[in-house]
């Protein structure tokens, strides 16, 4: 029995404490070939350390040898020395037998380092260089679907696919090339690649991006089917919530929006889309109840900016003017157009006439195209008998409605 033989043998017995004194051994007493054979064994089990010992003992030998080299160069990546890494595949020459293996290990540093350029260079030499191999595909397929070009990812999955290759490494080529498509904005295409999956291959995540494709296609019965299914399996799964919740919202069943919105923030507090949907769906269902919660999304969420702006112009709506004025009493709301605009509102309907016009006239530049807002800001400056600026506004509101007799009346009466 050879020295490298009592080395396997020993560690089949799960005695690892004899392994590196054993392979001082191997290395004193076995032939270079058993030696490569015992270190290729060794990493296979996942023994990188006791394998690289080897790998460096006959690097000595054969300084040259690309095998041994790009062997060394894969370990260099596993404990993260990159530099390392490049270092020993600098030196595999393109007649060396492995040129292809360092083309792949060169290409995966380089992707790692998050120079994709040099990767997608190596792959494609890969791929002149050697066109039978499906590998240099795959890997620049994973390299362009890293980096969201999802157009070129699908060039490539499709090659494997047209090669009848459906599975590689454990990935799903099918879900790889479903992905793509709808990160790709080819939605329709998309749902027809998942709904080809097996139900192993359909799993949690990709669920949930079936689903999310059918709300995108409005197709909101699927989608909630989908998304019903994979919360059976796992409830805890946060963003299917706000579709799910959004989906039953835009079939106006809003009981179940409402229901799955407060479910999602049990789970996600932090989520601002579904305070928002669960107080749309909660107008309907509990009023009181739906302005609790997005009033405790004002002070949970990061930027609560889009819940205030909802929750003001639900109170402007509904002629809660006063209630308008004390959300909005201690917040500075100067870089927000859309609140200044119903600050104003609601300070002239409480009778604040002139802070309503100084404000109303602030937010001018950004809704001088907005037919409301001029009816406002008309409304306003009657009242202030600001009759200059209500010439402008007149003029303005009747450059997009001509045919406005009462506005055109009014502009005549100023003139």
């Amino acid at each position: 029995m050879s020295k490298a033989d009592k080395v396997i043998e020993t560690i089949d017995d799960g005695d690892f404490s004899k392994v590196d004194n054993l392979i001082q051994d191997s290395l004193r007493e076995d032939d270079d070939q058993t030696l490569f054979s015992l270190a290729e064994t060794l990493m296979s089990r996942g023994l990188s350390v006791q394998a690289k010992t080897i790998y460096e003992h006959l690097l000595s030998i054969y300084p040259t040898e690309g095998q041994i080299l790009s062997r060394l160069a894969e370990i260099a990546v596993s404990d993260g020395d990159s530099d390392k890494a490049l270092d020993y595949i600098s030196q595999i020459t393109p007649d060396s037998p492995a040129y292809a293996e360092n083309l792949l290990v060169s290409a995966d540093i380089y992707q790692s380092q998050g120079l994709y350029e040099v990767s997608e260079q190596k792959l494609l030499t890969g791929i002149r260089e050697y066109p039978d191999e499906e590998v240099f595909k795959f890997a620049l397929a994973e390299v362009y679907f890293d980096e969201n070009k999802f157009s070129k990812a699908l060039t490539y999955y499709d090659m494997l696919l047209d090669m009848d290759i459906k599975n590689y490494s454990g990935i799903s080529i099918v879900l790889r090339k479903a992905s793509s498509l709808a990160g790709d904005g080819q939605y329709e295409a998309a749902i027809s690649e998942y709904e080809k999956l097996n139900a192993l291959e359909l799993n949690e995540d990709a669920q949930f991006q079936l689903g999310f494709l059918y709300n995108q296609v409005k197709n909101y019965n699927k989608s909630i089917t989908t998304l019903e299914n994979l919360l059976d399996t796992n409830h805890d799964y946060p963003t299917a919530y706000p579709i799910l919740a959004e989906d039953y919202l835009n079939i106006k069943k809003n009981s179940d929006a409402f229901k799955y919105a407060q479910l999602g923030l049990n789970i996600n507090e932090l989520d601002d889309r579904l305070y928002q949907i669960a107080f749309d769906a909660g107008q309907v269902e509990d009023a009181k109840q739906a302005i609790d919660i997005i009033e405790k999304g004002i002070r949970t969420v990061d930027d609560p900016m889009p819940l205030i702006i909802k929750l003001s112009d639900y109170y402007v709506t509904k002629g809660q003017f006063k209630a308008n004025l004390d959300l909005l009493s201690s917040r500075d709301v100067s870089n927000t157009p859309k609140l200044v605009w119903n600050l104003a509102k609601s300070e002239y309907e409480t009778d604040d006439v002139t802070d309503a016009q100084e404000n109303i006239l602030l937010v001018l530049d950004d809704f001088k195209d907005n037919l409301d807002y001029l009816s406002d800001l008309i409304e306003i400056l009657r009242s202030t008998g600001n009759n200059a600026a209500l010439k402008a506004a007149l003029k303005l509101y009747l450059k997009q409605d001509p045919d406005n007799e009462n506005m055109q009346d009014l502009l005549d009466q100023i003139s």
